[in-house]
């Protein structure tokens, strides 16, 4: 019976404020529908819990619209909030970036091991590169364990022999003094290899005796078993004495 009569009361509501929407006013003006309302559980005639839902639900339908007085109190509670949701989404976006470093520092591990003797150990190098133990650079381009004498300027160059030179010991490409040209023959020459006219090859690549066929000249002495040729015609000295029985035929078959 309650439950009906709770229903007939917001139907009774909903009817009444249909036309315009409602706002709540100043605790010193209540409305007359929210009386009559009012009435029904001042009577008995619905619960407490009723009468609150059936206030509930006007709200939820935006039946009743209930502007919250945007008081200090309200200002400093909705900064409140709006803080404690920045301070969330703070927290996670931290949490992902302390993930994707710890990812980062494994795959550094994973690269160049986590023991500490793989890294090199330059504490015992000076600023010229030369390490303590020979910690004098030379104009020869290492290190030594006494500084470079001075030489004159017209011999500014000092060898292993203890003299100055007016060119170099040796070269920066690795070729001593006297030799300073680098071949492709991973020797030193005393003139350049591009410079170096080889001799013309003069030699006949065709014996004249076996005019037929194409066979290299003596030497090397060749034999019928050598060569791919049979048959053929021989003339003149047959160096390689393919014609044994002197027909004119050589390597006969």
């Amino acid at each position: 019976m309650k439950k009906v009569l709770l229903l007939a009361v917001i139907f009774v509501l909903i009817v009444s404020i249909s036309a315009t929407s409602i706002y709540a006013q100043s605790q010193s003006e209540i409305p007359a529908w929210v009386k009559g309302v009012a009435s029904f559980w001042v009577d008995g005639n619905i619960s407490d819990s009723d009468f609150g839902e059936s206030i509930t639900f006007l709200i939820e339908q935006n039946i009743i619209q209930v502007e919250m007085p945007e008081s200090d109190d309200y200002q400093t509670t909705k900064k409140i909030r709006d803080l404690t949701v920045e301070n969330k989404k703070l927290k996670a976006e931290n949490k992902k970036l302390k993930q994707e470093n710890a990812n980062l520092n494994d795959l550094v591990n994973d690269l160049i091991g986590t023991n500490t003797d793989s890294y090199p150990d330059y504490s015992d190098y000076l600023d010229n590169g030369c390490h303590v133990s020979t910690p004098y650079l030379w104009s020869d381009g290492l290190c030594h364990t006494i500084s470079e004498p001075t030489c004159p300027a017209g011999y500014p160059y000092f060898w292993s022999d203890g003299f100055c030179y007016t060119e170099p010991e040796f070269y920066d490409n690795g070729c001593p003094n006297g030799y300073p040209y680098f071949w492709s023959d991973g020797l030193c020459h005393t003139i350049s290899e591009y410079s170096y006219d080889k001799p013309a090859d003069t030699t006949t690549s065709c014996d004249e005796s076996y005019p037929d066929v194409c066979i290299a000249p003596y030497p090397p002495d060749l034999d019928c078993d050598e060569i791919i040729y049979s048959n053929f015609r021989v003339i003149g000295s047959d160096p390689h004495g393919f014609d044994r029985d002197n027909d004119g035929i050589g390597c006969e078959s």
